[in-house]
């Protein structure tokens, strides 16, 4: 069987992915991840290339089971319904027994910042595809009435994505979900007050 892998790949990314979660990536160090994944560095190596194109498969991995579903409580009909879903489901993640405080692409996104490499283009990637979703989301309530016509849906959009990813990091700073959940609550009676006519 020359050449087959002997290890379960699937169960090695979820083991990096919450490593480089709860440690950050530069934190994690190579024996960190043997030890999180069970795999000596050569087959950590022949398996992924390096630490980077590792970190970058835990990301997409990431992206796929968090922002994807999140994205999804976007495409509701009513406006305040999505925003609501979005949060509501981003929050749900912090209560998450099971799972490390914050948000991996938050902190991939402090972490890595404006630095070259993989890992950096993708953090920025996913950051834009973010704000582009939002922004979208915003001017269909544009057009559907639900917010104002002269609405600024890019700097809504950009604070939207500014206070997701805050909570991220409010909720890795305090443990829990009650000031995300009042900030949220906050958020959304700014946005659109409760009993509020559409505007014309």
């Amino acid at each position: 069987m020359s050449g087959r892998k002997q290890f379960n790949e699937d169960q090695a990314l979820e083991a990096a992915m919450r490593a480089f979660w709860e440690n950050g990536y530069e934190a994690t160090s190579l024996s960190d991840l043997e030890g999180a994944t069970g795999l000596n560095k050569s087959s950590l190596y022949n398996a992924f290339e390096s630490k980077e194109a590792l970190f970058v498969r835990c990301l997409e991995r990431y992206a796929e089971r968090v922002a994807k579903p999140l994205a999804w409580e976007l495409k509701k009909p009513e406006f305040r319904a999505a925003i609501t879903g979005f949060f509501d489901r981003l929050i749900s993640r912090f209560d998450d027994p099971g799972a490390p405080p914050g948000c991996l692409a938050t902190m991939a996104a402090m972490e890595l910042g404006q630095s070259a490499g993989m890992s950096a283009g993708l953090v920025c990637a996913n950051l834009e595809a973010q704000r582009d979703a939002f922004e979208a989301r915003c001017r269909q309530a544009v057009a559907d009435g639900e917010l104002a016509a002269d609405t600024d849906c890019g700097a809504l959009a950009a604070m939207l994505v500014s206070i997701s990813r805050g909570l991220a990091v409010l909720n890795r700073a305090e443990g829990n979900s009650a000031l995300a959940r009042q900030a949220v609550a906050g958020l959304l009676n700014q946005m659109m007050p409760a009993g509020a006519q559409r505007p014309q």
